[in-house]
């Protein structure tokens, strides 16, 4: 964690007068020390898993390739590089220890991170406006998605990153520190779930993904698109009236330490079809659920069905999900062994999938989880319900 002494020689060589907060500590703030020039502006804590945005390259201001070997670069720096954010909010910032680049990371992070936050945001009486999280962009959707459904209350969690390191001739993270912060102050970012404020966009959590591996333009929301973007700096959300995804569930982790293990198979050509043998390995490695990707509307091969029957038999979720871009396996009038996820990737469903089995529920509850929203929109409605239920 930066300290007020580090950041206040930064501010102040900025032009800026940075000092800590002298309220009164309560029990959801004890931890934090915030940096503020104005105590009256709304509070936003920093969640610090690293990433891009706080790389650097020691190979000059053109690379974005083999950056991270250069000094790294703290978040105090960070903002006395972007000091227009102390106009928006007082910050007070929470690292976790990352090693490595985001693709090693697990889901203790998430975990460790939500259960901070819903202590600082969540907690009667907070007077912290939101959080916000800078994390590597390869796994940043998964724990953002994890964040999502266990934070405990409506204040708004922005998850930012970028794609080029702070060296780079034209860094993108300092834009989407400030345009994070500013989302995260903003009353009407409320009662929407977790947002993702990268590259002047705003999208939701739930439906984003990382889309392109090389270019700052991508997060995206491909089927549902973006929740809003920005203008001057300033959020601009496309619809007045907040609202949550649809099918969002929440799930309460203030005790959890670790999930079960839940593996993702990616349904392709075999000598005879997608080689089921996978599926059982997976449960005698230590599996306790499984998402499949499958081609088209989330098909399974008929030896892949065969084993999710035989694995529903022991209790065994599978839960299948498209393998395309975009779109939804939709599940069939009668109730099956195979779960169908809603407009979920195949990570996110994995999350969903480790969350309910921790939480103790029943293979019928995991299926009406995922498949529920799915069921409401297709065999509910006339004259739908009256159609399918002649045949």
């Amino acid at each position: 964690m930066f300290t007020s002494k580090s950041l206040t020689a930064l501010a102040i060589g900025l032009g800026a007068i940075a000092s800590q907060a002298k309220a009164e500590k309560s029990t959801f703030d004890s931890d934090l020390t915030w940096v503020s020039t104005d105590s009256s502006l709304p509070k936003v804590v920093i969640y610090n898993a690293r990433g891009t945005i706080l790389s650097a390259s020691k190979y000059g201001r053109l690379d974005n390739i083999n950056y991270g070997s250069g000094p790294p670069v703290t978040v105090d720096h960070m903002i006395g590089n972007v000091t227009e954010v102390l106009k928006v909010a007082q910050l007070a910032v929470v690292s976790f220890p990352v090693t490595g680049g985001s693709a090693g990371l697990n889901s203790s992070l998430y975990l460790n991170i939500t259960q901070h936050a819903n202590r600082h945001l969540c907690t009667e009486g907070s007077d912290i406006a939101g959080g916000i999280m800078f994390h590597g962009t390869n796994t940043l959707e998964e724990t953002a998605f994890g964040v999502d459904l266990t934070l405990n209350c409506s204040k708004p969690f922005v998850a930012t990153g970028a794609m080029r390191p702070d060296t780079y001739i034209s860094p993108d993270g300092r834009s989407n520190f400030f345009q994070a912060v500013a989302t995260a102050v903003s009353p009407d970012a409320r009662d929407r779930g977790g947002l993702i404020a990268f590259n002047d966009r705003i999208t939701s959590i739930y439906y984003s993904t990382k889309s392109n591996a090389n270019t700052p333009d991508t997060f995206r929301s491909i089927e549902q698109g973006n929740v809003g973007a920005f203008l001057g700096g300033q959020p601009y959300f496309y619809f007045s009236g907040p609202s949550y995804p649809t099918g969002r569930p929440h799930f309460d982790v203030t005790n959890t330490t670790e999930l079960p293990a839940v593996v993702v198979l990616y349904g392709h050509l075999w000598i005879e079809g997608f080689d089921a043998s996978l599926m059982y390995a997976a449960v005698a490695n230590g599996a306790k659920g499984i998402v499949h990707m499958g081609s088209g509307a989330a098909s399974l091969s008929p030896s892949a069905r065969e084993a999710a029957a035989e694995l529903y038999k022991q209790g065994i979720p599978v839960v299948t999900v498209t393998r395309s871009v975009t779109g939804t396996g939709m599940p069939g009038i009668e109730k099956g062994p195979v779960f169908y996820a809603s407009y979920l990737q195949g990570p996110q469903a994995r999350i969903m999938l480790q969350l309910a089995i921790n939480a103790g529920y029943t293979l019928d509850e995991i299926r009406d989880l995922f498949e529920a929203p799915l069921r409401s929109a297709i065999y509910a409605p006339a004259p739908n319900s009256e159609w399918f239920a002649e045949v």
